[in-house]
């Protein structure tokens, strides 16, 4: 499971900067979506919700991973059929990493632009 996004980049001179550039933005824009991601798992607080990591991005073409390391994590990820409660937290869903990227994108996107550009 994972989402993968392409950037097509035209480097001159400046690449090695452009490429750490690069790299901090995808690690910037990965917390940011695990941010968006949490308000949507299962539980907001506790277990779960503090599971949630970021892996920085070392080379732009690995990029940066949000991990959620508990054993019962995947099952409850990839299964959104799931009747999940809504008592403690009311955006409680599957995929909850997966459709907050995705529905983000945009705004994911630009954190990265920002960066690379130096903003």
């Amino acid at each position: 499971m994972g989402v993968r996004v392409e950037v097509f980049l035209t480097v001159n001179d400046n690449a090695p900067d452009l490429l750490a550039r690069l790299a901090a933005g995808e690690t910037l824009a990965a917390h940011r979506g695990m941010a968006l991601s949490v308000d949507r798992s299962p539980w907001d607080i506790g277990t779960l919700a503090g599971a949630h990591s970021v892996v920085p991005a070392t080379d732009p073409e690995e990029g940066a991973a949000i991990v959620v390391d508990t054993p019962y994590a995947a099952k409850l990820h990839e299964h959104p059929e799931y009747n999940f409660s809504t008592d403690a937290n009311p955006n409680a869903q599957g995929k909850w990493v997966e459709s907050a990227m995705v529905e983000n994108a945009n705004e994911l996107g630009e954190i990265i632009a920002k960066q690379v550009r130096g903003d």
